[in-house]
């Protein structure tokens, strides 16, 4: 989560840039009720455990839209 100007694609509260109302979450529940995690938010490689990185994002997003709520 970088700067527009830096090269990020979403700002600290996950609203893609220049889009009004999407937000983009770490995780999603596919179709078959799978889990799938996403990372295209990061700027770059991530350095720890991805798996970690994604679930951490999920519960950014998650306390994100309950307080927007």
């Amino acid at each position: 989560m970088k700067s527009r100007v830096e090269g990020g694609v979403v700002d600290k509260n996950l609203n893609v840039y220049g889009t009004q109302n999407l937000k983009i979450a770490g995780i999603f529940q596919s179709v078959f009720g799978l889990l799938t995690l996403d990372l295209s938010i990061c700027s770059g490689n991530v350095g720890s455990n991805t798996y970690s990185t994604a679930l951490m994002v999920g519960e950014k997003a998650s306390t994100i839209i309950a307080m927007e709520l």
